[in-house]
Parts: structure tokens; C-alpha cells; sequence
């Protein structure tokens, strides 16, 4: 954090370290939720001694992120913060792609850069893709199944902003990971989640209910993607360390930083989000074919024929499978599919694969991973401009025998002989879940599940279907 503290000396600010007992998160008895009680007492050490004032603005980096919400969810879960501005640089707020390959491979990628990003095993699995912790802050400070606003961010108490980079640290690219800085998905450095409840024990299995999980903070929060800047030098703030020769390009990590903390009050704060909007609406166009985007590329990147892959948007989505008891499904599958217009939407494992389906594994999903420690968590990671170009899969793969509309297909396998899943007349039930059209109804896009750059949480609720033998009453004789 050297060379971001020295720049914000240089601009006037007061800066002081946080050390967290030296920070031992390689120690494997140590959890995030450890580093956030620490986290408490040595802020309130430092403001009875003067090192820290009543308020103050923080700023975290990678790993950062969930110990610092993980302090706020659990000290200030309805606001109270002494935080005015959060600002997370390259923020793991929804894991990162690293945390599975374990230590070995870490050493080798981020160690080199010293103290980058360094977990043992309980951070390791606070960081994998898909765990319980992510989903529990996130249920504190932004998303809430049952209509609860309370949060410990918003636009007039503590808030939060978020800057990542689109580059990629050098050598990583041989990890074939997509839209991600090196070390986390775009999508999962964005604190601005989806959540849904998927209710097959509720309505039908082509049509089950479905629950929109309610926001808790702001709106939005402040957003930027930075096509000239990787998980490290994202906390560089000179422009020599951008990999882009354009002045403007390369200086404006400098001018976000700073605008981040000069907020003062909600309109600031809407104003500064709208401008960050325009930043990663910029960085979108580097992925675009087209004269307008070859000029982009030629002016950031150095020529109009770079590579605009990276640029891709993603979609991250985190599946969660239970039975309508709550006990986890662990056994079962995941596909893309789309409903057919005929209303026959009954699908099942056992029938032949479609061109549609094949179409969608190949080309809109680039990964699928099943949390270690809970395997009832599936995470995906989907190629929204596969999805939404005019030649991707909503808008020329779907003949007119289907829906223009994106969905998930699950089959569940029964446990055993006594309990079934979806039915009792079948050993494998399968249910249809939508996940997005080719257009929305609301013009303004807020009947979507599936957003720009975005997390999105589900839980699917499964029957469970028990035979009669499980409990049974006879008469004496």
C-alpha cells in the first residue's frame, strides 16, 4: 500500500496504516470473521490514542474487502460506521478463480509480488469461488431474501465504491481465465449482487416461484473497470504504472481515487457513480467491432487489431441447491437450455442433447465450480456478449421453436430408495429455471435477473418426496 499512501500524503491527506496483529492470514486456525474482531479493537486503539480520528475514509485492496465488510456486517449491520468513503481497490467481494489452486500455485503467481495475496486455509476457503461467507455478508450489507433494507452502507452514512482492472498481471493469462485482473472476476470484485429464490416446491417445474431477493444500501455503487490496470498496479496510482500511453487513460486511476474521497453527500455520490458508469461503458466499447471501437483501441491500447477478448462482459452466477426440509442437495447437474414456444418444456436429463444446448456449453459458458467445502454451491461464469450480440445465442442460435430467453435446466438424483427429488415417479426430476430474455418488459431493465458485470445469487429449493414406507401406521392385531 506504499506508493497509494504516499499519493494520497502528496494530495493532502493524512494516511495511517492498519495492522491487524501483523495480519497472520497465512496462519490456517485464523478466519476472516478473526481479522474483523481484530479489526475492531485496533480501530478503537488508534481513536483513544489519536492516531485515527472520530471519522476517517478506508481503503483496502483484494482480501481487504471481505474483512473490512465482514467488520462493518458484524460491528454496524444498520449503519453507524465511523467510515465516511469505503473504497475497495480490486476487491475479492465474490471470491476469485485462485483460491482453488492452492498455496503452491499462489506462491508461484502473486508471492513474487510480495505480499499480494496471501491466505491459509481458512481464507482460502473464504476466497473460493462460491463459499457460505461471501453469501453471508453480502446478506447483511446488500441483499436480503425477506424485504430488509438495513445495511451498514448508504448514500448518507458509509459509502462504498469499487475500482478493478481489466488487464491482466503478466503470466497469468496461461490460467485461461477470462474478464478478470489477474487475481479476481470483474464480476466478483462488483458489491453489487442479484439474489433470487427458486421455488420448485412452489408453482410447477417449468414455471416455479420465483423471489427477487430485495437490496439493502444504495442502488448502485460507484463502479470503474480500468481497461490499463491488473490486480497490483491498481494500487499504483502514477500514471507511468498504466499500461496505456494515453495520458487520459493512464491518469484517471489518480482522479477516481480522489473523487471517491472528496464525497460528501448523496448527491455526490450519485453524481460520482454516473461517472463511473461512463468509465465502464468506455472499457465496454474496447470489446465492440466497429470504426469507433478500432479508434478506442488504437488510442488505449496502442492499435485498433488488440486483443478486445478480455474486454468481454461475464456474468458470475452462484447456485445454491436445497430441499424444501433445507437440507443440501449435493448431487445434481447444471445446463443452459431455452424454453421451447410450444409450452412442452418438460426436460430431463435422460433425453438427447439439443443443438441449443450444445450451442450454449460451447459458447456462453466458460466455467463451472463446485465449491470444496460445500458442494451444494455451484458457481458459474457466463459470456454475456455470446449471450446478446446480434450473432449470439438469444438473437440468431434460437429458432423460432423456442423462446427468445436464456435458462438453467437442474436435475437432481435421488439420495436413496425412500426420498425422491421433484417426483416420486421418476429417479432423476428435472425443473426449468429462466434466466434472461433476449429483451425486458421494463424499459429500464429492472425486472432483469441477470446484470452488467454482476454476482448473482439463487437458491433453488427442490421437493423432497418421501415414500409412504418412511412413516407408516398399522393396526394390531
Amino acid at each position: 500500500m506504499a506508493e497509494i499512501g504516499h499519493f494520497l500524503t502528496g494530495h493532502g491527506y493524512q494516511t495511517a496504516d492498519l495492522f491487524l496483529g501483523g495480519y497472520p492470514s497465512m496462519a490456517d486456525d485464523v478466519h476472516v470473521a478473526d481479522s474483523a474482531r481484530r479489526m475492531q479493537a485496533v480501530i478503537t486503539e488508534m481513536q483513544g490514542d489519536g492516531r485515527l480520528p472520530p471519522r476517517f475514509h478506508l481503503i483496502v485492496h483484494s482480501t481487504g474487502a471481505l474483512v473490512a465488510r465482514r467488520w462493518l456486517a458484524d460491528t454496524y449491520p444498520q449503519g453507524g460506521a465511523p467510515v465516511d468513503n469505503l473504497l475497495m481497490l480490486a476487491p475479492a467481494n465474490f471470491g476469485s478463480p485462485l483460491a482453488t489452486l492452492g498455496r503452491s500455485m499462489l506462491t508461484r503467481i502473486i508471492k513474487g509480488w510480495k505480499r499480494g495475496f496471501q491466505t491459509g486455509t481458512e481464507f482460502l476457503h473464504a476466497l473460493e469461488l462460491g463459499s457460505c461467507l461471501q453469501q453471508d455478508i453480502a446478506l447483511v450489507d446488500r441483499l436480503s431474501p425477506d424485504g430488509d433494507t438495513a445495511s451498514p452502507f448508504s448514500a448518507t452514512g458509509t459509502r462504498p465504491f469499487v475500482i478493478v482492472g481489466a488487464a491482466q498481471i503478466p503470466g497469468t493469462q496461461i490460467l485461461d481465465q477470462e474478464a478478470w485482473d489477474g487475481t479476481v472476476r470483474i464480476a466478483s470484485a462488483n458489491i453489487d449482487p442479484q439474489g433470487m429464490t427458486v421455488d420448485f416446491s412452489q408453482g410447477s417445474l417449468t414455471e416455479p416461484r420465483l423471489t427477487k431477493w430485495t437490496r439493502r444500501g444504495p442502488d448502485a455503487t460507484p463502479f470503474a473497470v480500468l481497461p490499463d490496470r491488473h490486480h497490483l498496479t491498481v494500487l499504483r496510482p502514477a500514471a507511468k504504472r498504466s499500461s496505456s500511453k494515453d495520458p487520459a487513460t493512464a491518469g484517471r486511476l489518480a482522479r477516481l481515487i480522489l473523487d471517491a474521497l472528496a464525497v460528501e453527500d448523496a448527491a455526490g455520490y450519485g453524481r460520482v457513480a454516473d461517472e463511473w458508469l461512463a468509465v465502464c461503458n468506455e472499457t465496454r466499447q474496447l470489446a465492440q467491432d466497429g470504426e469507433e471501437a478500432d479508434a478506442l483501441r488504437a488510442r488505449i491500447l496502442g492499435r485498433a487489431s488488440a486483443s478486445k477478448d478480455r474486454f468481454n462482459e461475464f456474468y458470475q452466477i452462484v447456485v445454491e441447491a436445497v430441499d424444501d426440509s433445507g437440507l443440501p442437495v449435493q448431487d445434481y447437474q447444471l445446463w443452459l437450455t431455452a424454453p421451447r414456444v410450444s409450452g412442452r418444456n418438460r426436460v430431463s436429463a435422460g433425453k438427447a442433447i439439443t443443438r441449443i444446448e450444445i450451442d450454449a456449453h460451447n459458447n456462453l459458458l466458460k466455467s463451472v465450480h463446485r465449491n470444496r467445502r460445500n458442494g451444494e454451491r455451484r458457481v458459474l461464469h457466463l459470456d454475456r456478449r455470446a449471450l446478446m450480440q446480434s450473432e449470439g445465442f438469444l438473437r440468431k442460435t434460437l429458432t423460432k421453436a423456442y423462446e427468445p430467453v436464456l435458462a438453467a435446466a437442474i436435475t437432481a438424483v435421488s439420495p436413496g430408495d425412500k426420498i425422491a427429488y421433484f417426483s416420486a415417479n421418476s429417479r432423476e426430476g428435472t425443473g426449468l429455471i429462466r434466466l434472461r430474455a433476449q429483451s425486458s418488459s421494463d424499459p429500464g431493465g429492472a425486472d432483469r435477473f441477470l446484470r452488467r458485470y454482476a454476482t448473482h445469487f439463487m437458491r433453488v429449493i427442490i421437493p423432497r418426496v418421501l415414500d409412504d414406507d418412511v412413516f407408516t401406521v398399522r393396526p394390531l392385531d
